[in-house]
């Protein structure tokens, strides 16, 4: 922590408020109280440390120096996470399964210079606003991005920006925010694969560069005697940047394809674009889906439960919101608010890296069953326990080993993630993903 602290440029001499005392009080404040208060940190630094120091001069040491010692931190612990595997034997030909999203909301408008709003509806607009980005493999549970950034970020810019991280084997899955032919056929060019939903405005080929036609795609399954839902056709992606892809149609029902219109009718409207066209009208009939995998890599069976997997990032964001309160605020200077929000994310990590670790080792080993830790459920339960959790990296080996065990009992204690009616849950899609492997 001394060295992180000189390097960062946040110690330069010595003084009473050590950068281990001082980020202590940072990580046992942001796990206690969903608002930090100055007086709160002084009080903690009196009774645990014997440190008096007053609320001002407290004040005076969040600035630009204490953001980066603490992101510099971040950057440490994220540089050794270690690797839990724990559902590696899913997919064994991708090195990889690297699920990436990001978060939006709004901050401090003190905060508007350092971090721009967002656009959106009346409601959504903001001065300020933060985009957190966040990639995380699924195979192992490491965390291979986590960035702050302004809250104006474009997730397909991004994807840009950062498609030089993909590796040979990796499976990339995002959403439609990502979505880019030039970033697509990177990957491609890597050696790398990709899974995702084909944006409705982009220009779909055959082998003899002829325009798909939705229309007698959609006309053909209708007419189709055993009642095909699905369909698969090689094709081109691109106006001027041809990927070849897998193309996975699969129709909706009749109400989903009505509620699709209505939405994308407003919101046409909102932007001013007018009525709808035929061919948005005719993609709507489908879920839509490209891959530069083969078959044999990932089966027509595997895309579709796969892909739903993706939305596991947002019961993350959820749980950072629901449990972290990582989008509260009081009104507080720009580089205090901004030090508390790289100690939360750094808390989450910690938090993640326990769960992982207890079900690594506790996971049942059946073929026939997949169980993973609910994480809202252990993360409520470890912010209750970060005494214990403090214990385990400040005590001696004998303390932190009973802390360890103790915090692996409350976690094995009704902590597994279960089924809901009419709806799979993680441990049933990884198990259908299994069972189609074999």
């Amino acid at each position: 922590m001394q060295a992180l602290a000189v390097s960062s440029g946040f110690c330069k001499r010595s003084s009473k408020l050590k950068p281990a005392a001082f980020f202590d009080m940072l990580f046992y404040t942001v796990s206690q109280k969903e608002e930090e208060s100055l007086s709160y940190m002084v009080s903690h630094l009196q009774s645990e440390f014997g440190i008096r120091i007053k609320k001002q001069s407290l004040d005076e040491r969040f600035n630009e120096k204490s953001e980066l010692y603490v992101k510099t931190v971040l950057a440490e612990v994220l540089s050794e996470e270690f690797s839990t595997l724990y559902i590696n034997k899913i997919l064994p030909c991708f090195s990889r399964i690297l699920i990436k999203d990001s978060t939006k909301f709004i901050v401090p408008p003190s905060l508007e210079s350092h971090y721009k709003g967002f656009g959106g509806d009346a409601q959504l607009r903001s001065k300020a606003g933060v985009s957190i980005q966040y990639e995380y493999d699924l195979k192992s549970g490491k965390t291979k991005e986590l960035t702050i950034h302004s809250g104006d970020r474009n997730d397909r810019a991004d994807a840009g920006e950062t498609v030089e991280n993909i590796e040979k084997g990796d499976l990339i899955i995002r959403d439609l925010g990502y979505f880019s032919t030039p970033v697509l056929k990177r990957c491609a060019d890597k050696e790398a694969f990709f899974l995702s939903r084909l944006d409705g405005t982009t220009n779909v080929y055959d082998a003899n560069n002829e325009l798909i036609s939705f229309k007698k795609i959609y006309a053909s399954l209708q007419k189709s005697e055993q009642g095909m839902t699905e369909k698969e056709i090689p094709v081109y992606i691109g106006k001027q940047t041809k990927v070849p892809v897998r193309l996975i149609l699969q129709l909706v029902p009749d109400h989903i394809y009505e509620k699709r219109i209505r939405d994308k009718t407003v919101r046409s409207k909102g932007q001013g674009r007018g009525q709808l066209t035929e061919e948005t009208k005719i993609r709507s009939r489908f879920n839509l889906f490209v891959t530069n995998a083969e078959e044999s890599q990932l089966s027509t069976e595997q895309i579709f439960p796969l892909y739903r997997l993706r939305w596991q990032i947002e019961l993350h964001f959820k749980s950072w919101k629901s449990v972290f309160k990582i989008d509260s605020y009081k009104k507080v200077k720009e580089y205090r608010y901004t030090t508390f929000l790289y100690v939360k994310l750094l808390l989450i990590i910690v938090n993640l890296q326990i769960v992982y670790c207890v079900q690594s080792a506790f996971v049942q080993s059946e073929s026939d069953k997949i169980k993973v830790l609910s994480l809202n459920k252990s993360f409520k339960t470890l912010k209750t326990l970060f005494r214990e959790i403090h214990r385990m990296f400040r005590a001696t080996y004998h303390k932190a080993k009973q802390a360890s065990l103790y915090i692996q009992e409350k976690l094995l204690d009704n902590h597994w993630l279960e089924s809901k009616k009419n709806k799979l849950c993680l441990p049933e899609i990884l198990q259908l993903i299994a069972c189609i492997s074999k």
